[in-house]
């Protein structure tokens, strides 16, 4: 009998292990997989988030260059000064579009002949040689000019959009564009408690990010591995591909691990 009751207990015991052992398995499987499905699923909300920001902040770029366009339409006022003219437009330019600053007019030869700004006093005929510049020599061919962001006065990030003004061999209009609409479409951005968006320029330095210090700090990402991915030379896309996205494991700033998820 107690021979018997020994082999018993013995067996009662390794059921009862090979239950919990099942159990554990199976509940740390499970896990795993809730885990894998939460992790799936924030990273298509912050890829889904990152489009979103791409499109918005395209259509801010795309309506200035819009709007800059009508400037370009020729004037057929009699009697009236071409360059007056032409500085009234761009008056007029600077109180439709709040992001603009600044609109300057330069001649078929490449030289600046009108500047109108909210920064400083408008200046007819300054005279400079601008020929040699990126604006000038693109914007001259019909295509329309972006250029890198800037910082103006060490504070706010800045952008030039150049477009000819008219037809070939009338010059070009570049606009100065103030930034910091993309702020505002960054600081809306929340995943969770702790998710939040930035946008980098073509170096990786900050142009937009929810501490706005470290973007008036010139802060770079550049060494952040989702910033490399962002950054680095397209694949070739397929047919109909428009905005390249990318998602996965990274590190913060602090060198912590996150989810993170990027759009150009």
């Amino acid at each position: 009998m107690n021979l018997r009751g020994g082999l018993y207990r013995k067996y009662v015991i390794l059921i009862i292990t090979l239950v919990s052992v099942t159990l554990l398995v199976s509940g740390a499987i499970g896990m795993y997989r809730t885990w894998l499905e939460t992790r799936s699923a924030l990273l298509l909300i912050e890829r889904g988030e990152a489009a979103t920001a791409v499109v918005r902040i395209e259509q801010f770029v795309r309506e200035i260059e819009n709007q800059i366009g009508w400037t370009s339409l020729p004037q057929v006022v009699e009697g009236a000064n071409p360059l007056e003219a032409r500085r009234f437009d761009y008056v007029k330019l600077l109180r439709q579009v709040p992001a603009i600053t600044e609109a300057t007019w330069i001649d078929g030869k490449g030289i600046e002949q009108l500047s109108v700004s909210r920064l400083k006093m408008d200046a007819l005929g300054a005279g400079a040689d601008r020929s040699s510049e990126a604006a000038f020599k693109v914007a001259s061919t019909g295509k329309t000019w972006f250029g890198p962001v800037y910082f103006r006065k060490e504070t706010e990030p800045y952008m030039a959009i150049a477009i000819r003004a008219g037809r070939a061999g009338a010059g070009i209009t570049v606009v100065e564009v103030n930034l910091k609409f993309i702020w505002e479409v960054v600081q809306k951005i929340r995943i969770g408690k702790t998710g939040y968006a930035y946008v980098v320029d073509a170096n990786g330095l900050l142009v937009a990010h929810p501490d706005i210090s470290l973007v008036l700090q010139k802060t770079t990402l550049a060494a952040l591995p989702q910033v490399k991915a962002a950054l680095a030379p397209p694949a070739p896309a397929g047919p109909g591909a428009e905005v390249s996205l990318g998602a996965g494991e990274a590190v913060d700033r602090a060198g912590r691990e996150v989810l993170s998820a990027w759009a150009k």
